[in-house]
């Protein structure tokens, strides 16, 4: 082989060198992308943080309802979400007074004998009244009738109208649920006052 060849494949050989080192070096990142993907990985690592150090909010709608229904039967849920819906009290308080009526198997027995008088309308300690009416048939309408009968209305067939007492019941209407037990226990619905319908309110709305 002469010198010159020899040169010529020694440079052929220092080219194929060259080329395999290039093919199998690293491309570096340049500053700007290495910049955005610290960034990017900063970002998400602190709204990761921001997540974790966040309080957990409770929603307690949801929770109430939740509470409530397990306690209720399907008729009072019926009842209270109309009586509320027509007065304007709050479904909490409307809840906790159904419940400091009737609860439990007496409240189970009442919706199978087909009673929806769920806040006793007409049962008072001289008597009772209107009992076997059809109004009191379907929660819903035992709930317009009762909230006629707070208004002051003759809804009641055979009972007369609410006294003031009772009425003045729905000008706590939009106040606090404080207000509304409040003007329930003071109205002379029920003669014991219902000392626990605060706390039976407090275990509803949690």
């Amino acid at each position: 082989m002469s010198y010159t060849d020899a040169l010529t494949q020694i440079s052929q050989i220092q080219a194929q060198i060259a080329a395999l080192t290039t093919a199998f070096t690293p491309t570096a990142s340049s500053p700007s992308a290495t910049s955005a993907t610290s960034s990017t990985a900063a970002t998400s690592f602190a709204d990761q943080l921001a997540q974790a150090q966040a309080p957990v909010q409770t929603d307690m709608t949801t929770m109430s309802s939740a509470t409530a229904s397990g306690m209720l039967t399907s008729g009072q849920q019926q009842f209270a979400s109309q009586l509320a819906a027509d007065t304007g009290l709050s479904p909490q308080v409307v809840s906790a007074w159904l419940l400091s009526e009737e609860s439990g198997g007496a409240a189970t027995a009442r919706q199978g004998a087909g009673n929806n008088d769920w806040l006793n309308v007409g049962y008072t300690d001289g008597g009772t009244y209107s009992a076997a009416d059809s109004v009191w048939s379907d929660p819903v309408t035992a709930a317009n009738a009762t909230a006629g009968w707070l208004q002051g209305q003759a809804t009641i067939p055979g009972y007369g109208t609410a006294s003031s007492g009772v009425q003045a019941i729905l000008g706590t209407a939009g106040q606090s649920p404080t207000a509304q037990i409040s003007a329930i226990q003071q109205s002379g619905w029920a003669s014991s006052g219902y000392p626990d319908l605060p706390s039976v309110y407090a275990e509803l709305a949690g």
